[in-house]
C-alpha cells in the first residue's frame, strides 16, 4: 500500500511521465520514455515515536540524449517526495519521505537505449492506525508543550511523545529519553529528566531559527512552570543543539530538567527504570 501511495503522488506531481510509474518487472525496452521505476526495500523497526522505516529507490529513465534530462526529472522526483507527507487513502496510514542521495553513479542502459540514476529515499510510517498508544502521559511533557506553544507563533503545532497520523508542519515534538532519581537527604529527592525536542519547519531556515528561539528562551527562563497553582517548577539544567540531527527520527534539542520533591511517588509511578544515587549530601 505504501508503494502504491508513493506511485500515485509521483504521477500526480510530475505530468512529464504521463502516469508511467512502474514496478521493475512492468517496464521494458519498449516502454515509452520518460518513466519512473520504483524499487522497494525491507521494513525495519525505527522508534516508538516514528513507527517503521522502509527504503524506496526511484529510478527516472529518459531517452539516451543528455544527462541534463535525468537531472530535471530527478529534481522533480525529489521535490515530490522529500519531506512530504503522503497519506494512503485505503489504510489511512501516513508516510514521510526523506531523500538520502543517489544510488551509485549515473547509468547508461545500452539494451533499453536509456540513461538513468537511482534516487534513494527513507520512508517513515508514522504511527499506523493499528498501533495502540504505548507512551504514558507525563506532566513534565505537558508543561513543556504548553510553554513551547507560548513562545512560538500560533501556526506551530506542539506534539507529545510521538508523531501522530497527519502531523502538520511547522511542528515540535517533545519526548522523554531518560529519568534519574537522586537521594538528596532524608525524605528529599531530585528528579532529573532528559528530554528530546524535535523541531520540524516548513523550510530549513525556519527550522534553524525556531530551534534557536527555543534554546534562547530556555536559557532565559531558567525555570518552567509545572503547576502554577501549587508553585511547582522545573529547572533547566542543560540544553544543547545538534542542527545536523534528523528532525523526525532523532530530534535536534537535548534538554535536562530537574526538580526537588519529598514525595517520590508523584513521579515514580511514571518511571519505567529508576537510577538511585545513594550518596547523601551533608
Amino acid at each position: 500500500m505504501m508503494r502504491a501511495a508513493i506511485r500515485q503522488k509521483l504521477i500526480n506531481d510530475i505530468p512529464d511521465i504521463q502516469g508511467r510509474c512502474y514496478e521493475p518487472q512492468a517496464a521494458s525496452k519498449d516502454t515509452q520514455k520518460p518513466y519512473l521505476v520504483l524499487l522497494q526495500g525491507v521494513d525495519a523497526e525505527d522508534s516508538l515515536w516514528t513507527g517503521f522505516r522502509r527504503i524506496i529507490e526511484v529510478w527516472p529513465y529518459v531517452a539516451r540524449t543528455t544527462f541534463q534530462k535525468v537531472d530535471d526529472l530527478a529534481n522533480k522526483v525529489i521535490a515530490s517526495l522529500d519531506k512530504q507527507l503522503i497519506t494512503d487513502t485505503v489504510t489511512g496510514e501516513v508516510f514521510s519521505c526523506q531523500y538520502l542521495g543517489t544510488v551509485g553513479q549515473d547509468y547508461v542502459d545500452e539494451d533499453w537505449d536509456a540513461i538513468t540514476r537511482g534516487l534513494r529515499f527513507a520512508v517513515l510510517a508514522l504511527q499506523p492506525v493499528s498501533t495502540e498508544e504505548t507512551v504514558a502521559d507525563d506532566s513534565w511533557i505537558e508543561a513543556l508543550a504548553t510553554w513551547t506553544s507560548n513562545i512560538l507563533c500560533q501556526d506551530w503545532t506542539v506534539y507529545k511523545n510521538v508523531w501522530p497520523l497527519g502531523y502538520e508542519r511547522p511542528a515540535t515534538m517533545w519526548r522523554i529519553a531518560g529519568i534519574e532519581t537522586n537521594i538528596i537527604g532524608q525524605g528529599l529527592y531530585e528528579i532529573r529528566k532528559r528530554i528530546i525536542g524535535h523541531v520540524l519547519g516548513r523550510t530549513a531556515n525556519e527550522e534553524i531559527l525556531s530551534v534557536q528561539t527555543i534554546i534562547q528562551e530556555l536559557s532565559n527562563a531558567i525555570k518552567i512552570p509545572l503547576d502554577v497553582n501549587t508553585r511547582k517548577y522545573m529547572t533547566v539544567n542543560q540544553a544543547s543543539v545538534d542542527y545536523r540531527a534528523n528532525a523526525i527520527t532523532a530530534g535536534q534539542i537535548t534538554l535536562t530538567l530537574s526538580r526537588y520533591t519529598d514525595v517520590l511517588t508523584e513521579e515514580a509511578i511514571k518511571i519505567g527504570e529508576v537510577l538511585i544515587n545513594q550518596e547523601v549530601k551533608q
